[in-house]
């Protein structure tokens, strides 16, 4: 399976998704929201553009659903809770639900030869940070989501949101924990980039070291905000970042 990272170039730093099978050379398209970039992206490859999905519905991830379905045969699928969906043997997505940043919201791992390799999150799991909660979300919700079920999932998943937010992330790190070396160093790194032509993938494992709400248990955040519970340290956490 691979997956291709597509840059939209737009005010929200939105990624588009291109995922893949080198043995069927079928693709499945998720959160579509120019076609007119990703669409001869995908013809280039020749690939079958077969299925359609959405992390969830906010009109930065639905914008070109109809178009998609009308300009190509492309299905459009809603996965269940566990449900996949395969594009040749051992090569399917999982999808895991994750309310909080809106109530329906669905990541979704990827699989390459039964193997586990990257997951889809939308705006659920950010690099170093994690979706808001002002439009139809759940803080203590996207609590559980983050915690139970995202910080758990195999250290070697590389993440792949719907925005690049990496550089305004690392900043607001470095404000929560400003003693975070890893926090330091990838913020120096992305500092010197190209931000609309070079981007930087984490893993869940990078995450726990980077990410201040994978981190609620670091000394520096629990003295910071002594005395609460975790839930209510990420409540204030992104309470914090909303106004950063």
């Amino acid at each position: 399976m691979q997956v291709i990272q597509v840059y939209m170039q737009n005010a929200l730093r939105n990624f588009n998704y291109i995922i893949y099978s080198e043995k069927s050379k079928e693709a499945i398209f998720i959160d579509p929201f120019n076609i007119d970039v990703t669409v001869p992206i995908a013809k280039s490859h020749n690939l079958d553009i077969k299925y359609l999905v959405n992390t969830h519905y906010h009109p930065d991830h639905n914008r070109d659903n109809s178009k998609l379905l009308a300009t190509t045969r492309a299905k459009e699928i809603i996965l269940d809770e566990g449900e996949t969906l395969e594009l040749a043997e051992g090569d399917y997505i999982k999808a895991i639900k994750t309310p909080g940043h809106v109530m329906d919201h669905t990541c979704f791992i990827v699989y390459s030869n039964h193997k586990a390799v990257s997951v889809i999150t939308g705006d659920a799991l950010f690099n170093a940070g994690v979706g808001n909660c002002k439009n139809g979300g759940n803080v203590d919700i996207h609590f559980e989501s983050t915690t139970n079920i995202l910080k758990e999932l195999p250290d070697e998943l590389i993440i792949y949101p719907s925005h690049d937010y990496l550089l305004t992330n690392l900043k607001f790190a470095h404000t929560v924990e400003p003693a975070n070396n890893e926090v330091q160093q990838l913020l120096k790194k992305r500092e010197k980039q190209n931000l609309d032509n070079e981007f930087i993938d984490t893993t869940i494992g990078m995450e726990k070291l980077i990410n201040p709400f994978f981190r609620l248990d670091a000394p520096d955040i629990k003295e910071r905000f002594t005395g609460l519970s975790s839930k209510d340290i990420f409540t204030a956490i992104r309470k914090l970042r909303d106004h950063f």
